[in-house]
């Protein structure tokens, strides 16, 4: 069985950095995976954290039609991922009311009244399932969003230091851990960003860009064509980071860092994928995430061995972003457009679609995505 595996496509992003919302990019992406016996989508398909679900949804809506009149009768499984959360929440519940016993590593539900709903109707032709926090797609290959890493990552993200602070007032993760230790810490964060996305003002919601990536811009980027005082202010706000960060982990009893180079953020996230497959007791397979948007490994770098044996692999992302993304060829590891193909008895492999897309196609891309208020 060929399947097609594609992730962190947000769509409905109010920057307009979704670019399988623009239509040739969409005839790409649908051209080669045309053939495909299955198709995937692993988590934060549909950006559910910057305004309300029904604008979100219809956002999305010429994708998922799209995507289903090309596939026909084929199946398409959505693995939800912290973004789009609230689609697993029906199968959770399921659980809950069953009293069947914790959360598994796979299990599966079909689309519920709602927005799986609305989006399994778009489809067509094509079969929508839901299966959470992941599935097995052969013996020997596993695929989850991966946003559980987010226990493990040592980067100071906001919904990374709000896990240690759930952490550090509950208990710790246990080693092993089930996928229920995990939601029993971040359910609560998912359902709290979702919630506040449906009573946040249209207004809040056109922000430019993420917080997250402001502050990376602020940390890490370089201050060409600023003022001196906008400089010496970056430069303050530098110098006492490494402060911050270490009051945090004494508070927390954590261990973050204050390094927020690409090199290490890339590091960590390896390092807290592996922690979170090994934990799982899936770091004997080859586990494919999404995630971090940093898809790999790429061309020419070497593999992501895990503890058990197995191997980690990236997706990469359908998002692009001017604070990840600089002028160059070829672009870096974050360029968006990446299928993995899983197929009968090779190891994953990942094909990357937008290479031919420059930064200033890119950059225009984004422009005309965006609502007409923000241009």
């Amino acid at each position: 069985m060929r399947t097609a595996i594609i992730s962190d496509l947000h769509l409905g992003l109010t920057s307009g950095g979704d670019v399988l919302r623009d239509p040739g990019v969409r005839d790409i992406l649908l051209e080669e995976i045309a053939d495909a016996d299955r198709v995937v989508l692993l988590g934060d398909v549909v950006e559910l954290r910057e305004r309300p679900v029904g604008p979100s949804l219809e956002a999305a809506r010429p994708f998922f039609e799209a995507l289903g009149q090309a596939l026909g009768d084929r199946e398409v499984t959505i693995v939800p991922g912290n973004h789009d959360h609230r689609f697993a929440e029906p199968l959770l519940d399921d659980i809950s009311l069953a009293e069947g016993g914790p959360l598994e590593l796979e299990q599966a539900h079909q689309p519920s009244p709602g927005p799986t709903a609305a989006i399994d109707a778009w489809l067509g032709p094509a079969r929508l399932r839901i299966a959470y926090p992941g599935l097995w797609l052969r013996d020997d290959v596993y695929a989850t969003h991966g946003h559980y890493m987010d226990a493990h990552l040592n980067l100071p993200r906001a919904e990374c230091v709000a896990v240690a602070t759930l952490l550090r007032i509950s208990r710790p993760l246990p080693d092993p851990a089930t996928a229920a230790d995990y939601e029993r810490v971040m359910r609560p964060l998912y359902g709290f960003a979702f919630g506040v996305a449906q009573a946040r003002p249209a207004r809040l919601a056109q922000r430019r860009r993420e917080p997250s990536e402001a502050a990376w811009q602020l940390l890490a980027g370089n201050d060409d064509g600023l003022g001196r005082g906008r400089r010496l202010s970056r430069a303050a706000i530098r110098n006492g980071f490494p402060a911050g960060i270490w009051a945090l982990n004494r508070l927390l009893h954590s261990s973050f860092g204050a390094d927020v180079s690409a090199a290490a953020i890339f590091a960590g996230g390896v390092a807290a994928a592996s922690e979170m497959a090994t934990r799982l007791g899936v770091d004997g397979a080859h586990v494919i995430t999404g995630h971090s948007h940093r898809g790999g490994p790429v061309e020419g770098e070497a593999e992501w061995p895990l503890p058990g044996g197995g191997r980690l692999h990236n997706t990469g992302s359908w998002i692009f972003s001017s604070a990840f993304h600089h002028p160059g060829m070829p672009p870096n590891s974050y360029w968006p457009g990446t299928v993995t193909w899983v197929e009968d008895d090779e190891p994953p492999r990942r094909v990357q679609l937008l290479l031919e897309r420059s930064h200033a196609d890119m950059i225009d891309l984004v422009s005309r995505s965006q609502p007409a208020n923000r241009r």
